[in-house]
This record gives structure tokens, C-alpha cells and sequence, in this order.
């Protein structure tokens, strides 16, 4: 195939802080740490020269948070390399007619902000389409240009290796864009939406804003203030996305010039708030939705989920291909029911989240720790990973013994005498007008000659004896069955003959009788009888002494359609009685009564690999010796070998539910069309190009600077969607709450009315309905503590020099409230980081966590340390 140039990560994630010059680069594996760097955004590495290192600390040493630069760098795609290998600096190169050498990369992004001019969030109002009357934000203001104001636009910015190494969103904008920024705010102002800057192998760095949040409704008494956890008029904040492109410039030595080639599609970059707890995953990650859609909505997995029949030769398709997405989309899909999933790369990297939570909230604690490892914990790995053991041996001789009843037939009349249990039932007696009574469809004398009719079929078809392995005797019956229809066709008129026509029965019962036995001789020709044998030589012979556990951990977990179920009890389909369904998180919207969904679930994917490990229906790697994973460090050994490996090792440090609104970014992260394919948002390329084509810059020998046809741009950013022509800058945070800080301070826990399934509120005072009010039941839930932690153990040394270990809330003087939410504007850069305590010995968690920790938090910067503040 020709060469082809693609961006990675496909969607990079940058993280706010509010240090002026220091930062890191965000991390590119899962729970991983940050990467430490040069002022040039160069990493630090090890004296290996190629490991590189991670952060020591999160914050300057005026206690302000480093910002995290988004990293993307090129892999070319080719026959030798069809998984993608990274593009360096004096490669050879080629594309447009040309070939040379790579001497530069230039990059262009475009950041926005459109979160003010944007709908208002109302839960799951709009993941569908918007009402025409669904509300905007700052709806007081009606006229289309004042509202083009809302968005913070500063207009594309374009870096290279050689001449422009740094590049920033500033509301200046330059000569070269009219900028849109907001007025003076309270508490802070918003001048800048960050910066871009290459290293030295010309590799891209995206560093967002500063965490600056404002009001500019200020003058009235009360204001600013913080009225709700999503929508705040007049309210503006620092994040930010848009697409990444990038150019490639060659010296073509054929032609003594430099040319230039365009990779072959925009990544994306999200700036977000900054990751408190980096080294301890989110329950569902963002990848886990993004597989789970590649599954299931572009037919990324065929050989898991596709048309029955299909499993051993998937389906093929394109992501691209929309016309053959649909068709496929539209059949009857189902998941391979005997695909086995590895148990630590796809189980226990799910069953091992939840219990890094004992170290981020008082709740599990408070029921007894039922999350823990150790050996009378329900997630112990020694056990859940245990798969069941079969006797092959007995499974062996049971095999040989199936063959031998299948060549005589006994099989053949035993699986019969079973299916005709139920319609001998229904036979009348001989006489008459008599009782009814029970007879014998298949009598001593029918048996014997269905038996000799079909043992002298097989003989005939298969020779004597049947003396041969399972598989080998399998292929000898299919072969010589289907090179046989005229022996096939005699047995069944032998069959025919020896039911006979039979006047005592009555005609009906007469004719199931036929079909039943001809439905049983179908099943016997196929082969079907002797591999159900086979199935239960191995159920037989099979020692599976933890499977209960695992059948009780995955009945616990709330499936598909279950989101509004808290616990089901006298009911027929409860599965566990009088416990909750798990995970026992907030859901995407516990609090309207329009699409309410109380409660969080697993993917698709995710439940579905769960169900077939519950039902033994799994590898574990480790026995198998094809790896040797560290149970309590599942992500250790993660390598970053192909560009879908660093897609997804960047992606899966955001938060992936619930969406209400969610983390980084929400819901519109499952919606099928936003994407170009898995991993690459459809980009509006109006706003992703360069100013100037590829072939413009060859003919001026890229002597022209790009920006100087910065003219040539056309509308504004527009303040609708348009998801066929693709998103522009800002599409993806303005679904998120403004500020970010309100929903992040209010998003802790959750009260969720569990009376009944379908309504978050009800309203007896309308009816003055007593019992309906003393009914009424709430449950206090957490949201995503992996992402906003409750409490956390900090470290404390006391007067002897011992260290000691106290547990505190993360957020001391910060209530769960509005008034908490305008605090948390000025105090988010205070709070402390969690991490892996160096001090811990790294054991199985148990009842309760050991000490030292696991994790603790550090770098809180304390309120009295107000000499650090001034000086900063």
C-alpha cells in the first residue's frame, strides 16, 4: 500500500494548571504518571537514553500546578509497517508525486471555547438531538452577533521544527486573527486558551490555559455566584479543544527543492482540569466507551460481535464505508458466545478498579470493605482467575464412549426416548371412551429396529469398528454422510417403514410422533448428537471449585436496561436478593425525571467479557505461560508499540462515565457520528487546514509564510452543530459545565430517590399523600471518586520523626454546595495530588487498608501559606 501519514494520539489530552512557565507532558499509558521535561518540552530520561522519566512533583515551588502538555507525534503506515511506526526527523519520505528526505514539521491547531454560547445541560436532554426549545446559556442575550461573543475564539495557531518552535492563544491574536475573548472577569480573567511549542525532534506539545474562571456579572450585590453545577450565566472558563493537523516538508533530492506532503487526517486535543488522582483508573474508562462504540457500532471486532454463523470467517468492513456500517448495524448481531477472554489483560484489569477506591472514599469502609484482595476478599485474583479444570483423560474415555453408542446407535435411541417424553404424555388409551393413559410411543419392538436400522447405516458409512480419536471419527462421518445422499435417503425410508401407520393413535399425535423422530435422525446424520455428547463429557469431567464466585460477582452487576434498578427483591428476576446492583455509582441522570438513569453500568463490552469469564468461559495467561502479569500493577506492562496502543494508552486516563455531564468530555464521546473511525473525531476541514494547500507551498517553496493566507478564512465558528460536515474547535468541551470547578466540587455524592424505577423525584405533597412520603427511599451515592476523591490518608510526621498516617477529606472548607462551587474557583489549585506511596509494601488490600497505604495525598498547598500565594 502507499505510504500514508497519521497523527497520534488521535485525541491528546492537555490538563490545566495555573503555574505560569512550568509543566509536564501528559501521560500516554494507563494510570501512569506524567513525564518530566525541559522548558523546550524535551522529556527527561533515564541514563538508558530512551526510558523516560516521570514527574517528581505536580506543582512549582510556589506550591501552582504544572500544566500537561498534549503530545502527538506522526507514524508512517506501509506494507513493512501496517500497524504504524514513528516518523523521525531524516527519514525518507514520500507522497504527492515526490520523494526525499523529512528536514521539517509544521503543526497547526485550533482552540476554542464554546461552552457559553452552547445549550444548557439538562442531563440527557440532547444526546439525541436538542428540542427547539431546549434553553441556551446566557439566554438574556438573543441577538447573534452579542452571542457570537460567547465563544472564546483566538483563531488558529501554526508551529514548526525550525523557525517557529512556540505559538500562543493569546487575545492579542497577533497581525493575522480578529480574536474573541471575554470581557473582564470575576474572579479571574481569561487573556489566553494556552500554547503550542515543538521539541526537538519535532514532535507537538499542546499546553492549555491556566485554570482561570470568571464572571462578568459582577457589579450586582451577590455577584459573581454560582447558581448550578452545569449552567452558569455569564460565567466563563479556560478549557478548550480543536484539531491538530500537521504538514511534512521534504528535500527532494530529484528536483533540489522542498516539497510538501499533509498527513492524511486531523488528531484532536482536549484541555481539561487537571488529573488529581493519575495513577488510579476511572471504573469505565474513556476507552472503554470508545471500544465498546468500535465494537458495536463500527464492526471493529467481527470475530466478537457480528451475525451469527460468522465468528469463524468475521465480516469485513470499513469504518469508513457508512452505507455498509448501516446495513450491517441493521442485522441481527449478537456476541460470540465461546470467545474466551484473557483473565488479567480483559477481567481483572475491570475487577481490580473498584477496589483502589478503598483509598479515595469513606464508603466502602463504612459496608465492610467488601472490595478487597486478600483471601477471604470477593476479589481475590488467585481465585477469580482460577478457570475450571478439566479431566482430559475422562473426557478421553467419555469421547470414545459416545463414539461407540453413536456407531451402535444407543445414542441415537436414548437422546430420542428423551424428546418424546413430553409427547407420549398426550396419548390417549386404545379403547374408546376410556381414561386417558400414558403409552409407549417408542415401544421395545420400534426401538430394536431403529437401532439395527441405524448402527447398519454407520457401519456402512464409517466401516465396523469406531475405534478412532474424537476429531478423526467427526471428519470421517461428515465426509462419507455428505458423499452418501442415497444411504441417506434409505435410512430415512427405513425409518419411515418401521414407524408404520398406526390406527389407535390419533392422526395428529401420529404426525408429531414422525416429525419428532426425522427432526432427531437430522441431528444424528450432522453430528450434533455426538459433539452434545461431548459437551457433557466435558461438563461431566470438569472441577470448577470457584466457579460460584464468580456466577455471584457477575449477577451482582446492573445489565443493560438495569440503570434504574437499585436492588430487586420479590421479584422473579432478582438474581441476588436484597443486594445492590454494582457498580453502585451515580448514573447519567439521577436527577430528572425526564430519561432518568439512576445508576452507573459497565459497557457492553465490558459486561459481556465478565459473562463469559463467569461462565468458565476463560484463559488465565499466567498458567497458560503466555505472560507473567503483576496482579497488584495490571497496566506496569503496558508498551506503546503502534499508534492504536498510544490512542488508547493517552484516552484511558479520562473519565468514561457517568455523563452528567461527566468528566473531560461527555456523552457526545458515544454518539457514532461524531467520528470519522474509532479514535478520530470527524473534523470540520474548514478549520483544520492550512491556510494554504500542500501545492501552494511547493510552488512558493513554502517561502510564504501559511499565515499570510489567514484572508482566505470564512465564517465563524459556528454556534450549531453540523455532524456530517464534521466538529470545530470547541464541539466537544461545550457540553460541559461552566465553570468546570462547580460540577467537579458538586460531582462528589449524589442522593438518588430509589422508591420507584422510573422517577428521580416524586411530589406527594401534590396529593397530600403521607404514605407515599414515609415510603420514600434515598441512597446516598458516590459519583467518580477516581476523578474527585472524598477522603484520602496524608502523611504526617510527628515530633519523635515518625511518620504516621491520617485519614481527612480531600477538600477541608469546601462544602458540596454553590457557594462550595464559587470556592472551588479560586481553591482547585490547592488541593493535593494522590499517589503511590513509596513507603507501602505493595500487598493485596484487605479489611482494612494496610499501613502504610497504598496511596496518599501530597502537595495540598495550605490555606495559611499566604507568603507563597503573594509571592506567586
Amino acid at each position: 500500500m502507499p505510504t500514508t501519514y497519521r497523527i497520534h494520539p488521535g485525541i491528546g489530552i492537555a490538563r490545566l494548571g495555573n503555574s505560569p512557565d512550568a509543566f509536564c507532558i501528559t501521560p500516554e499509558q494507563p494510570a501512569a504518571l506524567p513525564t518530566d521535561c525541559d522548558a523546550r518540552g524535551n522529556p527527561l530520561v533515564a541514563p538508558d537514553g530512551l526510558t523516560e522519566l516521570v514527574v517528581k512533583s505536580f506543582k512549582d515551588e510556589e506550591g501552582r500546578i504544572k500544566r500537561q502538555a498534549a503530545r502527538f507525534q506522526i507514524f508512517a503506515y506501509d506494507d513493512e509497517h501496517p500497524d504504524g511506526r514513528p516518523l523521525k526527523l531524516g527519514d525518507q519520505i514520500e507522497g504527492g508525486g515526490n520523494a526525499g528526505t523529512l528536514v521539517n514539521i509544521q503543526w497547526r491547531v485550533y482552540l476554542a471555547n464554546k461552552k457559553s454560547a452552547w445549550y444548557q445541560f439538562l442531563q440527557l436532554d440532547g444526546e439525541h438531538g436538542y428540542d427547539p426549545n431546549h434553553p441556551l446559556r446566557n439566554a438574556a442575550l438573543t441577538d447573534e452577533g452579542v452571542r457570537q461573543r460567547l465563544i472564546i475564539d483566538p483563531g488558529p495557531r501554526t508551529v514548526d521544527h525550525q523557525t517557529t518552535r512556540a505559538a500562543h492563544f493569546r487575545r492579542d491574536g497577533g497581525d493575522n486573527y480578529a480574536t474573541t475573548f471575554p470581557p473582564a472577569l470575576q474572579p479571574n480573567s481569561i487573556d489566553t486558551l494556552g500554547d503550542l511549542l515543538t521539541d526537538d525532534i519535532g514532535r507537538l506539545l499542546v499546553l492549555g490555559g491556566h485554570g482561570n474562571s470568571g464572571s462578568y456579572l459582577f457589579d450586582d450585590f451577590g455577584q459573581p455566584r454560582i447558581v448550578s453545577y452545569a449552567n452558569n450565566d455569564g460565567w466563563f472558563d479556560d478549557t478548550s479543544d480543536g484539531p491538530v493537523m500537521a504538514r511534512l516538508t521534504m528535500f527532494s533530492s530529484l528536483v533540489g527543492q522542498t516539497r510538501f506532503v499533509d498527513v492524511e487526517y486531523p488528531a484532536w486535543v482536549v484541555c481539561g482540569y487537571p488529573a488529581y488522582v493519575p495513577e488510579i483508573l476511572d471504573v469505565v474508562t474513556m476507552d472503554d466507551v470508545i471500544e465498546d462504540m468500535a465494537i458495536r457500532k463500527f464492526a471493529e471486532r467481527t470475530d466478537l460481535y457480528g451475525a451469527s454463523g460468522t465468528f469463524n470467517d468475521p465480516q469485513r468492513i470499513a469504518p469508513t464505508d457508512e452505507g455498509a456500517l448501516i446495513h450491517w448495524r441493521a442485522g441481527r448481531l449478537r456476541w460470540n458466545p465461546d470467545y474466551k477472554p484473557w483473565f488479567y489483560r480483559d477481567i481483572w484489569s475491570i475487577l481490580y478498579r473498584p477496589d483502589q477506591y478503598n483509598y479515595l472514599c469513606d464508603v466502602l469502609g463504612q459496608s465492610n470493605y467488601p472490595h478487597n484482595q486478600s483471601t477471604r476478599g470477593t476479589f481475590d485474583y488467585d481465585k477469580l482467575g482460577c478457570p475450571p479444570v478439566v479431566d482430559r483423560e475422562a473426557v478421553a474415555a467419555c469421547e470414545k464412549e459416545c463414539i461407540k453408542q453413536h456407531h451402535s446407535g444407543e445414542l441415537f435411541l436414548e437422546e430420542l426416548a428423551a424428546e418424546l417424553a413430553v409427547l407420549e404424555t398426550t396419548v390417549p388409551g386404545a379403547a374408546s371412551g376410556s381414561a386417558i393413559t400414558k403409552r409407549h410411543l417408542l415401544t421395545d419392538k420400534r426401538a430394536g429396529k431403529l437401532r439395527d436400522a441405524v448402527s447398519h447405516f454407520a457401519r456402512n458409512l464409517v466401516g465396523k469398528n469406531a475405534d478412532k480419536e474424537a476429531d478423526d471419527y467427526l471428519e470421517q462421518w461428515l465426509a462419507a454422510s455428505e458423499s452418501a445422499p442415497d444411504a441417506k435417503e434409505k435410512l430415512k425410508h427405513d425409518v419411515d417403514q418401521i414407524l408404520g401407520a398406526d390406527s389407535s393413535y390419533p392422526e395428529d399425535i401420529a404426525d408429531k410422533f414422525s416429525r419428532r423422530v426425522h427432526e432427531h435422525l437430522q441431528k444424528y446424520l450432522s453430528g450434533q448428537l455426538l459433539r452434545d455428547c461431548w459437551r457433557k463429557c466435558i461438563k461431566a469431567n470438569t472441577y470448577d471449585p470457584y466457579g460460584s464466585i464468580r456466577t455471584y460477582l457477575f449477577d451482582l452487576l446492573r445489565a443493560p436496561g438495569e440503570e434504574n434498578q437499585f436492588m430487586i427483591t420479590g421479584r422473579p428476576d432478582s438474581r441476588v436478593h436484597n443486594l445492590p446492583r454494582m457498580p453502585l455509582l451515580a448514573g447519567d441522570n439521577p436527577i430528572s425525571n425526564v430519561l432518568p438513569s439512576k445508576f452507573f453500568r459497565l459497557t457492553d463490552y465490558q459486561y459481556y467479557v465478565l459473562r463469559q469469564w463467569a461462565l468458565g468461559l476463560f484463559y488465565n495467561e499466567k498458567i497458560e505461560g503466555w505472560s507473567d502479569p503483576d496482579p497488584l500493577h495490571p497496566y506496569a506492562g503496558w508498551v506503546n508499540r503502534t499508534g492504536r496502543d498510544v490512542d488508547r494508552g493517552v484516552i484511558s486516563n479520562i473519565l468514561g462515565g457517568s455523563f452528567c455531564p461527566g468528566g473531560e468530555i461527555g456523552w457526545v464521546m458515544r454518539n457514532p457520528f461524531i467520528w470519522l473511525e474509532p479514535y478520530r473525531i470527524k473534523a470540520d476541514r474548514a478549520f483544520s487546514n492550512f491556510g494554504q494547500t500542500a501545492a501552494q507551498a511547493n510552488a512558493t517553496h513554502g517561502v510564504v509564510p501559511d499565515e499570510d493566507y489567514a484572508f482566505y478564512a470564512g465564517d465563524d465558528l459556528s454556534q450549531a452543530n453540523d455532524f456530517v460536515t464534521g466538529l470545530q474547535p470547541g464541539d466537544l468541551t461545550k457540553y460541559m459545565s461552566v465553570p468546570w470547578q462547580a460540577d467537579f466540587n458538586q460531582c462528589s455524592t449524589q442522593t438518588i430517590d430509589v422508591t420507584y424505577e422510573n422517577f428521580n423525584k416524586i411530589f406527594s405533597q401534590s396529593d397530600n399523600d403521607a404514605l407515599m412520603k414515609r415510603e420514600q427511599r434515598i441512597w446516598e451515592t458516590l459519583w467518580w471518586p477516581a476523578h474527585r476523591p472524598m477522603q484520602t490518608f496524608v502523611k504526617v510526621i510527628g515530633d519523635d520523626g515518625k511518620a504516621s498516617y491520617v485519614w481527612r477529606d480531600w477538600t477541608p472548607g469546601i462544602p458540596q454546595t454553590d457557594a462550595g462551587g464559587l470556592r472551588m474557583v479560586t481553591e482547585w489549585w490547592r488541593l493535593g495530588f494522590v499517589r503511590h506511596n513509596a513507603a507501602s509494601d505493595d500487598q493485596p488490600t484487605m479489611s482494612p487498608p494496610p499501613s502504610p497505604p497504598a496511596y496518599i495525598s501530597v502537595e495540598r498547598t495550605e490555606q495559611n501559606d499566604r507568603k507563597k500565594e503573594e509571592k506567586s
